[in-house]
C-alpha cells in the first residue's frame, strides 16, 4: 500500500534551458519576421495580419504560398515553413530538424516561388529542399 506521507515524486522532469538552441529559436523568429516583412507589399490599412486557417497543400501554388505568407503573422508563417520542413522529412527520410538548415530552405523556397509562380508549392519544397 503506498503511504499518504510519502509525496516525493517518481519522475522529475527538468525543463529545457539549452541557451544556444533558445538564440537559434529567436534568430529563426527574427528571420521569418524579416521575410515576412521583405514579401509584404502591404499598404498601411492591412497593418494587422490575418490568421492562416487552412492550407490545402495538394493544390498549393507557388504564388499562393507567398501571398498568404506576406499576409499572415510570424507564427503562421514559421508554422507553414515548418510544416514542408516535417513533409519534406517524410519525404526523404531525414529527420533531423536543423534551424539553419530551415532559413535556409526558407530562403531558396521563396526565391524558387518568386521565380515559379505557377509550381505547386510541395513540387517547390522538394525541389529546393532535397539534395
Amino acid at each position: 500500500m503506498r503511504s499518504a506521507t510519502n509525496t516525493t515524486p517518481r519522475c522529475h522532469i527538468t525543463p529545457f534551458k539549452d541557451k544556444g538552441a533558445t538564440h537559434v529559436l529567436k534568430s529563426f523568429g527574427i528571420f521569418i519576421f524579416s521575410l515576412a516583412i521583405a514579401l509584404s507589399a502591404a499598404s498601411e490599412s492591412e497593418a494587422k495580419k490575418s490568421q492562416i486557417q487552412k492550407i490545402d497543400f495538394a493544390g498549393y501554388t507557388c504564388s499562393s504560398f507567398l501571398q498568404e505568407i506576406a499576409s499572415s503573422s510570424e507564427e503562421d508563417a514559421g508554422a507553414v515553413l515548418l510544416w514542408l520542413d516535417g513533409y519534406l522529412s517524410g519525404v526523404s527520410g531525414d529527420a533531423v530538424l536543423n534551424f539553419k538548415g530551415l532559413e535556409e530552405f526558407s530562403a531558396k523556397l521563396v526565391t524558387h516561388c518568386k521565380d515559379n509562380g505557377d509550381d505547386r508549392l510541395l513540387d517547390a519544397a522538394k525541389k529546393v529542399g532535397i539534395q
